[in-house]
């Protein structure tokens, strides 16, 4: 093949490669009108000018024949699928529609058929031939009949797709102007490209086709209208097709103001036949305004609101009049705009009347926000929103929670005084209760037939029909607001919505009352709690503390009594008490045990008992027999439980939670207070010990090298005498000396003995229990005896010795300390009176009296110290009052002495009564 004719084949393939990229271009815009069509056309323009280089191509007449029958693929349907893009990118996809496309491929169907069958009937070749002059043979064909009737009809397909694109010329902005004219161009030069050939070919032969190179022009202009004009991109909407649509009305009049056009929703908003009212004159169609016709006549452009219909059927329109002109300025006709805004016109009436509602409420509102409490600001309410809705009542109730019932508090009408000293009776049905129940209006137009309201409360009152509307705010119920007409009313959408704009006034209003006094109290709380801590937290005692702490707890919750337990191992000790006995100090119960402390203790969460007896039967019981109410709470510092605050009240019932979410910060402060009290207390004993230990070794450092040095100083003397002269010693001078070292030896022996009971009593723990203190004085006395025959001392005692609790080989020590003290302090001969009494706090108060010569103020402070008192008599070495002390207080008593000089002196201790003290192991359990 020579070198033009490898030219005209990659031609070809150029104009196939262009079509195929614009069929790829037009699938990617898809959904816009005409997008797939054009793609289709692609694709088959490529087949058409591939079939048509592969024809050229080959050199037997059996291949050409077979791609010139492949290329019929897009001979045939190229002028159909184009008329097709045509209708759908000018907006007339309407004359696409599945029946008429079927009716369109009729034609390209039976020239394809008729083209592969050709050999049958040779109604589209008549004769084929190979032509083998010029550069490449090629084919030489006279067409058939048929081929002339594809031609007229792909000429007018084409041609009637031109038309549609020329209209759309004529009135498009640009883009779309350039757009239908690349469309126009590509139409075009496949035409001329075919006309082309009918020119260069001899009649009645074709031996070659320019029509596929057409395609190369037409793709060109196809593309350069992708690229320049964004074709598909920006895609075209019919005018008519919005014209048609338009929701607004459209009305066209020419410059004689007759009727030229109208769209449907004209003709729907004004009641007119279309077809009828064209050509009409405006008078007879606009009837209904007369003054439009002169303003039309006037020229003049305008915009102004008309209102069609009365009642139910009024509308609203926006009517827009503007002047359509030539390109010269002159008037051609009007058109006429009419916008339906009657939903709007409507919803700006309700919004007018509804603003001035709000802002009479928003008034009234203020008025009562004015108030100084609660009722007075509901009353204003009632009052104003009375005058407001213009009912024959207007009421206002609360809703208490803990009571679960309704309590009237304002009303606006006859009502107005004695309202508010209604009470409901218990289980009567309220409408409040049954709109708060609801969570919505109830409106009812019968107040004795109604499920909402009991029949003995609607006789109360003159209304007949009631709007009950709830008054809630952030899920509370606060109450009701009532609108109430003394004559049958059915209540209207209008009218329950408004209702329920004044409910959330309403409700707001209390809400923000409440909220206040709320704050108020709250402040007030948080003072008072800031001063009840401040004044706990600065107690310069754990004592003082103790008693701080019960005083600043009445201030928050009035108890009528009140104590504070430390928990120690295995049991809860009272440590400080308000409103109870004195004697309960010191009271212990056992932790597990059955009683409400131990839940306390162990759940470590507050417990709340309304009815203390019937959960626990200890509390009918003396001491706690007044108790009705009890409340726990925990003491936790560094997430340990240190002990228990209990509160009791005389009322059933009295103590709630509210109480609790006031106390517990109070609670959790002390309680970290008290623990570094206690610990700082304990800290301040240690030192306390620690120096009196030193205090003690120091002392007993003298002691040995004093008190001890003399008796061993005499027992050495005695025994180097007896040494030195025991062979001129008599027998019974031997036997006397012998009882003297003896008598020295046994001094140091009873000194060494209190040496370590001094030492031992400080650190020994000993079981307590009832003892006999008859016989342990019995005891002593029988101990005594020589030193009483010795001073002729006489002894007094009671008829009877009260039990106490304490620990027997120790107190015979205290007896024996006192009365050898008064023995060889007292009077010559010594009068020792030896008694007991009972004392207000449950303790027992035992003494010892002499008849000596007192001691000195100065003195008595220090008799009870180790080694305090050096010489009340030679021979004294101080121990036996310290030991005393030490002992008793290990019991759980006290020590003390009366005196005055010359008026002898009295030694006491005291200890619990066994009667009346409460022991660890004991079943007490009440706070």
């Amino acid at each position: 093949m020579s070198g033009p004719g490898v030219l005209y084949i990659f031609s070809l393939l150029g104009a196939t490669l262009i079509a195929l990229g614009l069929a790829g271009y037009a699938w990617r815009a898809r959904p816009a009108p005409g997008a797939v069509a054009l793609c289709a056309m692609q694709l088959l323009i490529a087949l058409w000018t591939s079939g048509y280089a592969l024809e050229l191509s080959r050199a037997s007449l059996t291949e050409k024949v077979f791609w010139a029958k492949a290329q019929y693929l897009g001979i045939a349907f190229i002028p159909t699928v184009w008329l097709i893009v045509a209708l759908h990118y000018t907006g007339h996809e309407r004359w696409t529609s599945p029946r008429r496309l079927g009716w369109l491929a009729l034609e390209p169907l039976l020239t394809l058929g008729l083209a592969w069958t050709n050999e049958q009937h040779g109604w589209i070749w008549s004769s084929v031939a190979l032509d083998w002059q010029g550069p490449f043979p090629r084919l030489a064909v006279i067409h058939g009949a048929w081929f002339y009737i594809h031609v007229a009809y792909a000429y007018s397909a084409l041609l009637l797709a031109t038309i549609l694109f020329l209209r759309f010329l004529r009135r498009r902005p640009f883009p779309y102007r350039g757009q239908a004219g690349m469309m126009v161009l590509s139409v075009i030069a496949p035409w001329a490209a075919n006309g082309l050939t009918a020119l260069l070919n001899p009649f009645p032969t074709v031996t070659f086709d320019f029509t596929p190179y057409g395609f190369i022009v037409g793709g060109l202009a196809l593309a350069w209208g992708a690229y320049r004009f964004r074709l598909l991109d920006i895609a075209p909407i019919a005018h008519e097709t919005i014209i048609e649509n338009m929701a607004d009305g459209l009305i066209v009049l020419d410059a004689s103001h007759r009727l030229v056009d109208l769209n449907p929703a004209a003709a729907r908003m004004l009641g007119l036949d279309r077809d009828r009212a064209l050509g009409r004159p405006a008078r007879e169609i606009l009837a209904l305004w007369p003054d439009l016709t002169a303003r039309l006549q006037e020229a003049t452009e305008t915009r102004e609101e008309i209102v069609l219909g009365e009642g139910e059927a009024r509308r609203f329109y926006e009517l827009q009049i503007s002047a359509v002109q030539d390109r010269r300025g002159r008037v051609m006709g009007w058109a006429l705009t009419l916008r339906d805004i009657t939903h709007r016109r409507e919803m700006e009436i309700t919004l007018e009347d509804r603003e001035r509602f709000l802002r009479s409420l928003y008034e009234v509102l203020g008025a009562a926000l004015e108030s100084q409490d609660l009722r007075s600001m509901l009353q204003v309410l009632a009052d104003r929103l009375g005058g407001i809705i213009g009912a024959d009542g207007c009421f206002i109730t609360q809703w208490d929670e803990r009571s679960r019932q309704t309590i009237p508090m304002a009303a606006y009408g006859p009502l107005r005084e004695i309202y508010p000293t209604l009470r409901p009776q218990p289980g009567e049905l309220t409408a409040t209760e049954s709109a708060l129940r609801a969570g919505r209006p109830l409106p009812i137009e019968d107040v004795f037939n109604t499920p909402y309201l009991s029949p003995h409360i609607a006789a109360q009152f003159p209304t007949r029909s009631l709007l009950a509307l709830p008054l809630i705010a952030g899920g509370t119920w606060l109450g009701g607001l009532l609108i109430a007409y003394n004559t049958p009313h059915r209540f209207t959408n209008e009218e329950i919505a408004r209702g329920e704009i004044m409910a959330r006034i309403v409700a707001l209003a209390i809400a923000k009352a409440r909220s206040l006094e709320e704050a108020q109290a709250r402040w007030r709380e948080a003072e008072i709690l800031r001063q009840a801590i401040a004044a706990v937290v600065e107690a310069p005692t754990l004592a003082e503390m103790l008693q701080r702490i019960l005083e600043q707890l009445r201030t928050l919750i009035p108890y009528d009594s009140a104590s504070v337990q430390w928990l120690r191992e295995g049991y809860l000790e009272i440590v400080g008490q308000s409103g109870l006995p004195e004697s309960i100090l010191g009271f212990r119960f056992p932790i597990p045990g059955d009683n409400p402390n131990t839940r306390v203790v162990l759940e470590r969460r507050p417990l709340i008992l309304p009815d203390a007896p019937a959960e626990y039967p200890v509390f009918p019981e003396p001491p706690h027999a007044l108790i009705r109410s009890w409340m726990g709470i925990p003491l936790i510092a560094q997430d340990r439980v240190i002990g228990m605050l209990a509160l009791d009240s005389h009322e059933p019932g009295f103590f709630r939670e509210d109480h609790l979410r006031l106390v517990m910060p109070f609670v959790n402060s002390v309680a970290v207070a008290l623990e570094r009290a206690r610990w700082l207390e304990e800290e301040r004993r240690h030192r306390e010990e620690l120096s009196r230990l030193n205090q003690d070794l120091e002392a007993f450092a003298h002691m040995a090298a004093h008190d001890l040095k003399q008796p061993l100083g005499i027992i050495i003397g005695a025994t180097e005498f007896l040494e030195k002269d025991l062979n001129t010693l008599s027998a019974e001078e031997l036997r006397e000396h012998l009882r003297w070292i003896q008598r020295v030896g046994k001094k140091m022996h009873r000194m060494i003995e209190e040496f370590l009971l001094l030492a031992s009593v400080r650190y020994t723990e000993v079981p307590r229990g009832p003892v006999a203190m008859e016989a342990i004085v019995k005891e002593v006395l029988d101990r005594l005896a020589p030193l009483i025959a010795e001073t002729g001392a006489r002894i007094h005692l009671p008829e009877s010795w009260p039990t106490a609790l304490g620990y027997g080989p120790w107190l015979e020590e205290v007896w024996a300390n006192y009365l050898s003290n008064a023995l060889r302090y007292g009077g010559q001969p010594p009068h020792v009176v030896l008694g007991a009494d009972r004392l207000p706090n449950g303790m027992l108060r035992f003494w010892v009296k002499d008849n000596g010569p007192g001691i000195p103020p100065e003195e008595q402070a220090r008799l009870f110290t180790p080694f305090g008192v050096r010489d009340r008599r030679p021979g004294s070495h101080g121990l036996g009052l310290s030991i005393v002390r030490m002992i008793v207080e290990k019991l759980g008593g006290e020590v003390g002495v009366e005196s005055a000089p010359g008026r002898g002196s009295t030694f006491w201790f005291t200890l619990p009564a066994a009667d009346s003290a409460q022991q660890p192991s004991g079943e007490k359990s009440y706070g």
